[in-house]
């Protein structure tokens, strides 16, 4: 086979290579194959062609990749390869989820799984995410909503619950020292 023949076959093959790495995971190995192959190319050309040929592989890599980048999310089969990006009526921002989740403190509801501290609680026929404030908490136990947590709601036992009349968590009653391990608060 003459080196010129030779030097098409491994820029095609070279052009496939990086087309296929936008598609298969190879933590770049078939790029570095596709760069040897584009260098074996140059190689086997350079008796006949020299520098018009590098010439040309220069401007043809960016403009075949560049061209596939815009050209291929446009055609049918690209659209069912890529995945679109959602509408920004389908995604709900975070404060939304913030303030619904803030409207749900002080009710009570039962834990669906063990909190070890997450899990999920049901509310009104809703499961949410949830967490307790550090103690494990038994499948089925009832629990009132004390704070929110991000995007997870904060709950502790409704038995243990009896914080009326009592300063907020974190905080000694008055007269008394804080344990060593209570951050005061303000």
């Amino acid at each position: 086979m003459e080196p010129t023949y030779i030097a098409l076959l491994l820029l095609i093959v070279g052009l496939g290579l990086l087309v296929a790495e936008f598609f298969i995971p190879s933590s770049g190995m078939i790029f570095v194959f596709a760069l040897l192959c584009l260098a074996g190319s140059i190689w086997f050309a350079w008796d006949d062609w020299g520098w018009y040929y590098v010439a040309v592989v220069v401007v043809l890599l960016p403009l075949i990749v560049g061209g596939m980048l815009y050209a291929l999310p446009r055609t049918a089969v690209g659209r069912r390869i890529l995945l679109e990006a959602p509408s920004l009526d389908e995604v709900t921002p975070f404060t939304a989820d913030e303030t619904h989740l803030t409207k749900l403190v002080g009710r009570e509801g039962k834990t669906l799984t063990l909190l070890n501290p997450g899990g999920l609680v049901l509310l009104d026929g809703e499961r949410m995410h949830c967490e307790s404030e550090g103690m494990m908490i038994d499948p089925d136990s009832d629990v009132r909503i004390v704070g929110v947590n991000g995007n997870r709601l904060l709950v502790r036992l409704s038995s243990l619950d009896s914080t009326a009349g009592q300063p907020p968590a974190g905080e000694a009653p008055s007269g008394e020292q804080p344990l060593d391990f209570e951050l005061p608060q303000g």
